[in-house]
């Protein structure tokens, strides 16, 4: 089956010259090859860097600064969903050359965002002395730097929802290359630059200061990049267009409350830890979530290039290549969830010992228990963007709203009761059950029979990878590790018997030739052949 090079594309509609078009399939690989070195690397990065900062910065002084992102999180809500709607309508419009289109959808989204910005910042600003001096419980020598990081925060908020549109635009070129390429750029003088601020004597508002002045950098880059690509179209508005707002309204509504759940179950728990419990408490959840948020992102990159080409392909009316990218999604999530998960999950407590040091042994058992819900919320993902791709985005905001109602109640109930690792068992349940629910749901809406989730190389057969880590676990409960050398015998062993699986039972021709059209290195690799058609795809499509 090939997802886009037989595609007949639709006539001109713009001003501008008619190119060769791309397949879409290559895009899709392009696109999550970048984003796969755009995760590593921003992990790698903020890896090295945090244990630097927090020692750096201290306990509370760290906890401020997460605390005010957990609260920018929220106000950043005021996207309304936009930037989604515009990645979809721009790779729509792209796709049928409607140039004035999407010049007119532009101009709307940068007038709505230049308002809704100037209110988050006001927002923001204008609370922060309430949240410092009732909500939170921080110090009073800390007062000071709180509110300058409140208003640096707010006035990068501005920037996000205002000049974030490149961004959202770049995305819907289907150039993620360029994007992910400048938000690797943005993360590496951040945190590098913040390192050495920090052993320079300087402190938490320098740090803060230098990373809104690389955020705003960054925008301005993905708008230069922006006008390259798309020389016809105005970056400026030139007016506000009503019927573009209400379809943008319409869209943005469910992506909206879509975004308050993920907001929900990003920011919440660090809310109500730091309203119940004191404020080093934050910064001990904080290291583990965000060892979590590391493993999470790597597989959640697979599908980073799914919402466009979904987009394209709805416009093309190709609605079997949609169900292939849906499938195809749920397998390489899977196949590139389970031994990082696993990995990260059996040695946590020595990963966070290494990383962090002694002194955050909970923030490993906030890890183990946050990458058992997250394994079931990463495989929705790729039904998740390609629902929001076709422009159907009403079941994620029904499982949304779910996980919004049991999430909060189970976060305040189970940190009352258990502490800090409350909040993390309230985040297992919510990913686990909503994950689950809508892996099922989702795929008997697409119009795809339970039996190819079930009984192609998708769902079973992933879940069949985790065979060697049910081993090592089991090994390690016989026989407890000796030490570094012996753990990394283990490691070494267990991902040589995983890729022996995935390489004899899970690559497959289909994937080998998708690999090929932007690595033609890959054809080269005769140990990956296989015979027979592709097993995500029914005979006559591939």
């Amino acid at each position: 089956m090939n997802t886009s090079s037989d595609i007949a594309t639709p006539k001109s509609t713009g001003a501008t010259p008619r190119t060769p078009e791309e397949p879409t399939s290559k895009k899709v690989v392009r696109n999550t090859l970048f984003n796969y070195l755009a995760v590593l690397s921003l992990t790698l990065l903020r890896f090295l860097a945090l244990p630097v900062i927090v020692h750096g910065l201290g306990n509370d002084r760290y906890g401020v600064y997460a605390a005010v992102m957990g609260v920018a999180g929220y106000v950043g809500l005021l996207d309304l969903g936009i930037g989604v709607s515009l990645t979809t309508f721009v790779a729509e419009y792209h796709a049928r050359r409607e140039v004035e289109r999407l010049n007119r959808l532009l101009g709307t989204a940068l007038l709505l965002y230049a308002g809704l910005g100037l209110l988050g910042m006001c927002l923001m600003a204008g609370f922060a002395d309430l949240m410092i001096r009732s909500l939170f419980h921080i110090p009073r020598l800390l007062w000071p730097e709180a509110h300058i990081v409140f208003w640096l925060s707010a006035f990068s908020l501005f920037n996000g929802l205002t000049l974030g549109v490149f961004g959202n635009l770049l995305n819907g070129l289907q150039r993620q290359d360029v994007s992910r390429s400048i938000t690797v750029a943005n993360t590496l003088v951040t945190y590098g630059g913040g390192i050495l601020l920090i052993k320079l004597g300087y402190g938490l508002v320098a740090f803060v200061l230098l990373g809104t002045a690389a955020n705003l950098a960054g925008f301005l880059a993905q708008a230069w990049f922006a006008r390259r690509l798309l020389p016809g179209v105005h970056l400026l508005p030139r007016g506000f267009d009503r019927r573009e707002a209400r379809r943008i309204a319409r869209f943005s509504l469910a992506m909206f409350v879509n975004q308050i759940a993920a907001r929900n179950m990003l920011s919440l728990d660090r809310l109500v830890l730091a309203a119940f419990l004191p404020i080093g408490n934050v910064t001990l959840y904080t290291v583990g979530a965000m060892a979590a948020g590391f493993c999470t992102r790597l597989p959640a990159a697979a599908v980073l290039a799914s919402l466009p080409a979904a987009a394209e392909l709805a416009a093309r009316g190709r609605s079997s290549a949609l169900h292939d990218l849906v499938l195809r999604g749920i397998k390489y999530t899977g196949i590139a969830a389970i031994p990082v998960f696993t990995a990260a999950g059996i040695l946590a407590p020595d990963l966070i010992g290494l990383w962090m040091g002694p002194g955050y042994e909970s923030s490993a058992r906030v890890l183990q228990l946050l990458l058992v819900g997250s394994f079931w919320l990463v495989i929705t993902a790729s039904g998740q963007s390609v629902m929001v791709g076709i422009g159907k985005p009403y079941l994620n905001t029904f499982y949304a709203l779910l996980q919004i109602v049991l999430g909060s109640a189970l976060m305040v109930v189970l940190v009352r009761s258990h502490g800090l690792l409350g909040a993390a068992l309230s985040s297992l349940a919510t990913y686990s059950l909503g994950g689950c629910a809508y892996l099922f749901h989702s795929t008997l809406l697409f119009g795809i029979p339970l039996r190819r989730l079930l009984n192609a190389r998708v769902l079973f057969h992933v879940l069949s990878l985790l065979a060697p880590g049910i081993l090592w676990v089991v090994v390690r409960t016989l026989r407890p590790s000796g030490g570094p050398a012996t753990t990394l015998l283990e490691l070494v062993l267990y991902l040589a018997l995983y890729a022996v699986l995935l390489i004899r039972y899970h690559i497959d021709d289909f994937d080998i030739e998708k690999m090929a059209q932007v690595l033609p290195a890959v054809r080269r690799l005769d140990f990956l052949r296989r015979t027979g058609p592709s097993p995500a795809a029914p005979p006559g499509e591939h």
